[in-house]
């Protein structure tokens, strides 16, 4: 570690951090001095703007001022007494949103094994009548803390697990305390009985609370569908739209659920507030559906091939004009949340099928984890790009690792050899998550230990 480092870890508190953080809570109970601190300047990065109209920088400063991004060019004069970071040549990108994931599956991870009665939705089935509204907290601040350490500073969380409203406002508290921005879907349960109505009331009661704290600004509520020919369909569309909530509903997954999106779309309920999971078995046709509506559509390659979806198409969504995102699902298939890796995955898939070397631009896979998701969550004038008026929501990677360094494409760099722990430096809403590679306002010690006793306890009551 640089010397520079050191005293600005001293400066801010994030430096011996078992000083602070008591060792039988998650969370400190005190705050370090300017851990809090909302105001940098960031100099000698490589910046991926993700703006067309800013571009990229080879070597460039960005300032941020009370949370937001206030400047980025190559000379900024830097005010008096503010912190100064030294990129050092590493690559600033916006912070990745994630635009699908079930973060109360995390304590699952790679549970998913190798017989029907092991698969996925059987194994998840079990071990959820078992949780309780502290356990899913604690789920979704494990997957929380692997997502900031992989340079993820917003998710889009499906709750199907929401056996009441205190089981969603878990996945609000746990993204309010580890310092996220969110996007939080209400949704069913397993075991939810078919005839049972949507839970009107306590999305009602959920989305009273949060509007009413101040600590939930930046995260919001969506309503999580049922399957796509459920009766009650369009009246809990209707309903949701009523409260101002956006959609996300799983549809033509696989070659089993064959025709869903036009089901949606010959329903009218299509429309830019619409969040298309998977869409494995998407049509022509129902290209030109969500191209007319606007609706989005997030892949998420690695759990859709790990349980027998088939591949995402991406040729065919990377020559439409769907806003395409990308997401984790649930680390209970994909076994960590590396979000790179999953736009690598998607590059590679489509040159391959393209049987053609440049058939995909690493730029335009990066986009479906920054701007195009932003998008897709209606976030877009706040985030998703590195704009001067926008949140400083942003992520810097040194080029000091052996598996990251040298060269000189920064977009290639970045989707086909980046690592999370390549990642140095990552903030939201101006406010260090991790810094010099380490998460910051919390004992990661604690968490693991805690997630790997609840799951040991839950384990032996499934056996």
């Amino acid at each position: 570690m640089s010397k520079d480092r050191r005293e600005f870890l001293k400066k801010s508190g994030l430096i011996g951090l078992g000083g602070f953080i008591s060792p039988f809570a998650i969370f400190s109970e005190e705050k370090a001095i300017d851990f809090q601190q909302e105001t940098f300047l960031i100099k000698n990065a490589e910046i991926l703007s993700m703006d067309e109209e800013i571009g990229d920088f080879t070597s460039g400063s960005l300032l941020v001022e009370s949370g937001k991004i206030s400047e980025v060019g190559e000379n900024i004069d830097i005010p008096q007494g503010i912190e100064v970071i030294d990129a050092e040549g590493g690559i600033l990108i916006p912070g990745l949103i994630d635009c699908h994931w079930h973060l109360w599956t995390s304590l699952l991870r790679s549970m998913s094994g190798d017989s029907p009665d092991e698969g996925y939705f059987k194994m998840t089935a079990r071990f959820a009548k078992l949780y309780s509204p502290a356990d899913m907290e604690l789920a979704a601040t494990y997957a929380i803390a692997e997502a900031v350490h992989s340079g993820i500073t917003c998710i889009s969380d499906y709750n199907h697990n929401a056996r009441n409203w205190e089981f969603v406002k878990a996945s609000f508290d746990a993204m309010a305390k580890m310092g996220i921005r969110g996007h939080v879907s209400y949704g069913t349960y397993r075991d939810m009985p078919e005839d049972d109505p949507k839970d009107f009331k306590g999305i009602k009661s959920l989305k009273k609370l949060i509007e009413s704290d101040s600590k939930y600004d930046s995260i919001s509520l969506g309503l999580g569908s049922r399957y796509a020919n459920y009766k009650n369909i369009s009246e809990d569309w209707k309903r949701a739209r009523d409260l101002g909530l956006r959609v996300t509903i799983h549809a033509s997954s696989n070659e089993g659920q064959k025709g869903q999106i036009a089901s949606l779309f010959r329903k009218n309920l299509l429309d830019s507030d619409v969040n298309i999971i998977h869409g494995n078995a998407i049509t022509p046709e129902e290209i030109k559906f969500l191209e007319s509506t606007g609706a989005s559509l997030t892949m998420t390659p690695y759990s859709e091939m790990r349980i027998g979806y088939g591949l995402p198409k991406i040729n065919e969504l990377n020559e439409s004009t769907i806003n395409c995102c990308v997401g984790i699902d649930t680390t209970a298939l994909t076994g960590n949340a590396h979000l790179l890796d999953s736009l690598k995955m998607l590059q590679n898939l489509g040159n391959a099928n393209a049987k053609d070397e440049f058939y995909i631009n690493p730029k335009e896979v990066l986009k479906m984890a920054t701007i195009n998701a932003a998008k897709n969550l209606g976030i877009e004038k706040e985030t998703g790009s590195l704009t001067p008026g926008k949140s400083a929501d942003l992520v810097l990677l040194k080029k000091n690792d052996i598996n990251f360094s040298t060269g000189n494409k920064p977009y290639h760099l970045l989707i086909e050899s980046a690592l999370p722990e390549n990642i140095d430096l990552v903030m939201v809403k101006g406010k260090i998550l991790k810094y010099d590679g380490k998460l910051t306002g919390i004992n990661l010690e604690k968490l693991i230990e805690k997630a790997g006793n609840r799951f040991t306890e839950m384990n032996k009551e499934i056996e």
